[in-house]
């Protein structure tokens, strides 16, 4: 570690001659101190920074990561326009200097400055920097360096350099889109819920009205896998889709990986989710209430024990019980009868603790629930079972510590999380699943850096699960493209003490060629105990930039995913089938346009799958095979406008046309994909008024999906019910999605204390947006099936 100023320099011992090259990051060597902004000069703030260093010292491009706060923002122009003619030493490898991107934080401390003679003038305040986290060099590696400039006395102050810096591996994932906190929680038509900002990415398709599923580029909602710090979590959002798990105020940023990512992940063949949570504060005690109203309330509280360790705790609750309470009042016997409203909740405790320099120790406590019943008073049209009540839980509960350690020129992770998923269905007498998953989530990794362009990736990632399941219920069917059909057969299936073990190992590499090139090879192999089968999966990236503004990008790769477990469980499904392989190829570019805050970017993906799992014919043994086909081929454009670019205005436009099909078996015509959606149109965006107004809109057109017409029916005398005739499966299609959510908010702040204000209104023109049909009980009659009606949420939130 260096520690420098102009009378002293403490270095570590000189690695041995044979060691890789050390990179050094950047170093600050003029500082531009900028005044607070006129009016809020006894406000203290802080501006996370992401700056481009190239390899001259030069700044080429200042971004925003974390700003000053809502209502603050004047703090984070100022900010980037003293950062913008920063002087550095460049960041080198050895002899050599090397462009990087290094996070800054540039702190305004107010504070009158005494002096024996007069007193300072009211308003005097001096601006304090320091640089702390992550450097991110293109094809370096992990480095340590210290920097803080601080002003030691009211006229020339004398810079100290002390940070830490890491310097991340080169992008490893042909497209990865990545949102930040302070976009995340003011988009339109989300209830400043950051992670359902993702539904308005390219390549995510709409989940259907209470959905609350991840569609990515055509692929089924269980081929995407969702991460918090590393660690897979089964569920993104509560009931109905309208919240998300983990609280938005305790997230750094959202990562999106829509395919052909990094050998880092597997066991899916669709798209990644990596959801980031920050550090608690160490400057103080924080904390806010926020009553969004008639669906949720929550609470946070976070801050510092000591200089080495600080915690942050949050809880949230719906109340939608209590709302559901008074509308069964007003509407008397037509409303439902609920035994228990939708309730549900989530927690979340985390605690960052850095021992030493090269040590940082993070543990994360989350979970959450979701409950409902409610009591069926007839039975359903189409099977003379289903009467009586009908009851959802759902639970998941984590606890996972991390630790990562930097040591010259390796850098070692380790993420180990254990938990339980608790899963309850039941609908009357017809139908029951119960579950206990007990998961295990090991992750080791090495980061390498073997000479100046050439870093590695070594690996293993492991899941272990016993799990028990109690069945009762009609047959299984296939998970997809398989329309209902009422049946009176039910099935009784119980297992215990069973154990799901899934290891995993991986090597990565990527090469700097030419300065220009990033080529990134990498293979994974994975073994499923439950059908003993093992996988190797190679991978490729390949990005050339151009020019500072330009890059193309390309991807191709193999990926593999286990079969659902009651797909290959004996007795219940085939314990002979094989793992579902999926071809992911990626071509793209992109355009950065930074003095304008703007980025633009055009991807095209084709994924071709085979050995999907399929039903037999009519049901029988071994119920399930690896015969079916799959094929997905788009194209996305999308463009950004940042928050931090030199307009009043940020957001997104973000455009796919795609097209997902399957085939059930050899010689069976192709057909369309339950939520195939042909296109995909989003418009994002948010004004910043001023006076600490904003107001935003969200705007979605989205084909709707498919579905399988029913003709006529039958009579079946035994029960007294009608059997549906079907059509071509997925042969006819819901009409278009359309919907405009808005967004009005409005921040006060009164000394340490900031109050907002907000309505934020969804589907404001109360388009009906059907999702699907509904029958009478001889399907001689249908009507649709409405979605979200309009939907007014007034909250208000307090913060410390």
């Amino acid at each position: 570690m260096v520690v420098a100023n102009a009378a002293h320099v403490k270095a570590q011992d000189a690695p041995a001659d044979d060691a890789p090259a050390r990179p050094s990051p950047p170093r600050l060597t003029q500082f531009v101190p900028s005044d607070p902004p006129e009016g809020l000069e006894d406000r203290d703030a802080a501006v996370l920074l992401e700056i481009t260093v190239t390899a001259e010292g030069t700044v080429s491009d200042v971004r925003v990561v974390e700003g000053a706060g809502e209502g603050l923002e004047a703090f984070d122009e100022r900010a980037m326009t003293a950062a913008r003619v920063f002087v550095f030493e460049p960041a080198r490898v050895g002899e050599r200097a090397i462009g990087a991107r290094i996070r800054y934080r540039y702190v305004f401390e107010a504070r009158v400055v005494e002096e024996q003679i007069e007193p300072a003038a009211e308003g005097d305040a001096e601006a304090e920097t320091e640089t702390e986290t992550e450097t991110e060099a293109e094809g370096e590696s992990a480095a340590e360096a210290e920097s803080e400039t601080e002003a030691d006395a009211p006229e020339d102050p004398e810079p100290v350099f002390r940070a830490r810096a890491e310097v991340e591996p080169s992008p490893r994932d042909a497209v990865r889109r990545v949102l930040r906190r302070e976009v995340l929680t003011r988009m339109p038509g989300t209830r400043g819920d950051a992670l359902r900002v993702v539904e308005l990415l390219p390549g995510v398709g709409r989940p259907a009205f209470g959905g609350g599923v991840l569609l990515v580029r055509g692929s089924a909602p269980g081929d995407s896998q969702v991460f918090l710090d590393g660690n897979p979590v089964p569920l993104l959002y509560h009931f109905g889709g309208l919240t998300s798990f983990f609280n938005s105020q305790l997230l750094q940023r959202i990562e999106f990986v829509p395919g052909n990512f990094s050998v880092r992940y597997g066991r899916k063949i669709g798209g990644i989710l990596e959801v980031d949570p920050r550090d608690p504060r160490f400057d103080g005690f924080h904390g806010f209430i926020d009553l969004s109203g008639g669906i949720d309330a929550s609470i946070m509280l976070e801050g510092p024990i000591d200089e080495d360790f600080a915690f942050a705790l949050a809880f949230r609750r719906s109340y939608i019980d209590a709302v559901l309470a008074l509308a069964q009042d007003s509407l008397g016997d037509d409303a439902p009868d609920f035994l228990t409203a939708p309730v549900y909740y989530d927690y979340q405790a985390l605690a960052t603790w850095t021992p030493t320099d090269a040590d940082r120790i993070r543990l994360a406590i989350y979970g959450s629930s979701d409950e409902l019943r409610l009591l069926l008073a007839n039975p359903s049209d189409g099977d003379f079972a289903v009467r009586g009540n009908l009851g959802i839980s759902t639970q998941f509960h984590r606890i996972q510590i991390g630790w990562r350690h930097v040591e010259g020129w390796l850098e070692q992770d380790v993420q180990v999380g254990f938990g339980v998923n608790l899963l309850e269905l039941g609908v009357g007498d017809a139908f029951q699943l119960d579950g206990e998953f007990l998961p295990l989530n090991i992750r080791s990794e090495w980061r390498m850096q073997l000479s100046p362009s050439v870093r590695t990736i070594v690996g293993m990632d492991m899941q272990i699960t016993p799990l028990s399941l109690l069945f009762r219920g009609p047959p299984t069917a296939q998970s997809e493209g398989m329309p209902a059909m009422p049946t009176d057969e039910r099935i009784d299936f119980a297992i215990d003490d069973v154990v799901a073990y899934r290891p995993a190992a991986y090597v990565e590499t990527d090469v700097t060629l030419f300065e220009r090139l990033d080529l990134v090879l990498g293979v994974r192999a994975d073994y499923y105990r439950e059908i003993e089968e093992l996988t190797v999966d190679p991978r490729m990236t390949a990005r050339v930039r151009l020019t500072d503004q330009i890059a193309l990008r390309t991807g191709v790769g193999l990926f593999s995913q286990p079969p659902e477990f009651q797909e290959s469980v004996e007795d219940l499904g085939n314990p002979d089938l094989e793992p579902i392989h999926a071809l992911h190829v990626g071509l793209g570019g992109d355009l950065r346009l930074p003095e304008h805050g703007m980025s633009f970017s055009l991807d095209g993906f084709y994924k071709h799958l085979w050995d999907r799992v399929v039903a037999t014919p009519r049901g029988v043994a071994p119920f399930f095979t690896n015969d079916g086909l799959g094929r997905i081929y788009g194209l996305e454009v999308a463009a950004r406008m940042e928050p931090d670019g030199p307009y009043p205005l940020f957001g997104f436009l973000s455009y796919t046309l795609s097209r997902s099909e399957r085939q059930d078996g050899p010689g069976q015509e192709w057909r369309l994909f339950d939520f195939d959606q042909t296109h995909i149109l989003t418009l994002a965006l948010v004004w910043r008024i001023g006076q600490g107004w904003e107001l935003g809109g969200t705007f979605r057109l989205v084909s709707g999906n498919p579905y399988t017409p029913i003709g006529g029916a039958i009579q079946d005398v035994r029960t007294s019910t009608y059997r549906p005739i079907y059509g071509a499966v997925n042969s006819d299609r819901n009409p278009f999605f359309h919907r405009l959510d808005v967004r009005l908010q409005k921040l006060w702040r009164i000394g340490d204390v900031s109050l907002t204000f907000y309505i934020d209104v969804q589907n404001v023109y109360n388009s009906t947006n059907p999702e699907g049909r509904i029958y009478n009980y001889d399907y001689s009659e249908s009507r649709d099936l409405p979605g979200l009606p309009i939907l007014p949420s007034i909250g208000i939130r307090g913060e410390l």
